[in-house]
């Protein structure tokens, strides 16, 4: 009986034993684990959507209309701007001329016409509803719609994977703007290889959104 009694101490033992094991195993197994990514959404470049190198998206309609906006790279730098539409419908807008602007805080940044066209709508609710642009960018975030006077320039846009590996260049020469800031003011504001961290343009000086107006902006 005695012995009995030894051996299923033993066993009961060794059972605790056993359990008190794996449990520190998985609590070790737990610790090493690495930490689940942040997903971040890439820049939206649909197929089938024009995009100017002034950043600037364009849907061609069968009749020769353009719908434009601005497209999702500033709208990713900004947090949440005040936009001003500079034409009317009725009114002509030459290329190169600025269109709309773009307020975020005390800075701003000017949009301009990648081609002239003739205004023949504007989207007015963008005004008092900018989230258009982060929530619903190719359909309610337009700001013009232009007949353009020389249709022969949407060749010049640029459109699917061309799109794509233009927007991975300008990532390039974001870093390289963002670069001249002083490190304790700016975090890391790109993801390597990957879209800007959303509203970064905000943590920026003066100079920097004059200089990403004239060098990324601008119409060739």
């Amino acid at each position: 009986m005695t012995v009995l009694f030894v051996v299923a101490t033993i066993i009961v033992f060794l059972s605790i034993d056993a359990i008190v094991h794996r449990v520190r195993e998985k609590r070790a197994l737990q610790a090493v684990a690495p930490l689940p990514q942040v997903y971040v959404a890439p820049i939206r470049t649909p197929d089938g959507i024009f995009f100017a190198r002034s950043h600037t998206w364009m849907n061609l309609f069968p009749s020769g209309k353009v719908r434009l906006g601005i497209d999702d790279f500033i709208n990713r730098l900004l947090e949440n701007p005040e936009v001003t539409l500079l034409k009317k419908t009725g009114e002509w807008a030459q290329k190169g001329e600025p269109i709309l602007l773009l307020k975020e805080g005390e800075h701003t940044l000017t949009i301009r016409a990648p081609f002239k066209g003739y205004v023949v709508g504007c989207n007015e609710q963008l005004k008092s509803h900018p989230e258009f642009l982060k929530k619903a960018l190719f359909s309610d975030g337009w700001a013009y719609t232009l007949m353009p006077e020389h249709p022969s320039e949407m060749r010049q846009m640029l459109l699917g994977e061309e799109t794509r590996r233009w927007i991975s260049d300008e990532f390039a020469r974001l870093r390289d703007v963002f670069a001249g800031v002083q490190a304790d003011v700016v975090p890391a504001l790109l993801q390597d290889g990957g879209p800007p961290v959303a509203g970064a343009m905000k943590q920026m000086p003066d100079n920097v959104w004059k200089q990403f107006e004239q060098e990324f902006l601008q119409v060739q």
